[in-house]
């Protein structure tokens, strides 16, 4: 009888439906839980940071704009970390993400305070406001899914957004229109590098 229970016992643990597999699918869930959450959380920060426009605040004279431009600007920064610390990656990953976010939104900021209308270089950070968040959430993306070191390449695409805002601009696109279409560009090309990475990744594991 002894055995009997012995052998019942070894059999409901090696079961699909035993302990351990419910474990196991409950440890599966959880990673997969904190990966949906992590996207999430990346494109809201992303689109917050590229709505945020802080090169318009030059064109602005109302306070509370500003601060409304501010606000969203690092609500979009937090949200953002956020969403690279809970990803299910190693710290080091995490933390390296949340790195990158505060870099490109630092970078984004200065050069934003050091332009005018009047600079040369305006054109450049007036897209660079729409860029930014789509090219930080992108990179920050690639880093907690562990993606391989020659897909970061990709971000390379981005390159393209500065171009197409002077072509816009010089074919007489209003403002408003040209920041709709540079942001649409902007989040195509995010969601692009994502797969794109993706798939070169599944290509060189097969």
């Amino acid at each position: 009888m002894t055995r009997n229970v012995q052998e019942a016992s070894t059999v409901r643990t090696m079961s699909p439906g035993g302990p351990s597999s419910a474990l196991q699918q409950a440890h599966r869930w959880n990673a997969s839980s904190r990966y949906g959450a992590s996207l999430v959380a990346i494109v809201l920060g992303g689109y917050l940071a590229m709505r945020a426009g802080l090169n318009g605040i030059w064109l602005q004279s109302d306070a509370d704009v500003i601060g409304a431009l501010l606000l969203q600007f690092f609500v979009g920064g937090a949200v953002l970390v956020a969403g690279a610390l809970i990803a299910p990656a190693s710290l080091a990953r995490r933390v390296l993400a949340s790195a990158v976010v505060v870099a490109g939104l630092t970078v984004h900021a200065v050069g934003s305070a050091s332009v005018t209308n009047a600079t040369p270089p305006f054109l450049l950070y007036g897209s660079m406001s729409v860029t930014i968040g789509a090219f930080t959430a992108a990179a920050v993306w690639l880093i907690v899914r562990g993606r391989s070191l020659p897909t970061f390449v990709l971000l390379l695409g981005f390159a393209t957004v500065p171009l197409l805002t002077e072509r816009l601009t010089h074919t007489g696109w209003s403002g408003v229109t040209r920041d709709d279409l540079l942001t649409a560009a902007s989040a195509a090309i995010g969601v692009g590098v994502a797969w794109a990475a993706a798939a070169v990744d599944g290509a060189r594991s097969r």
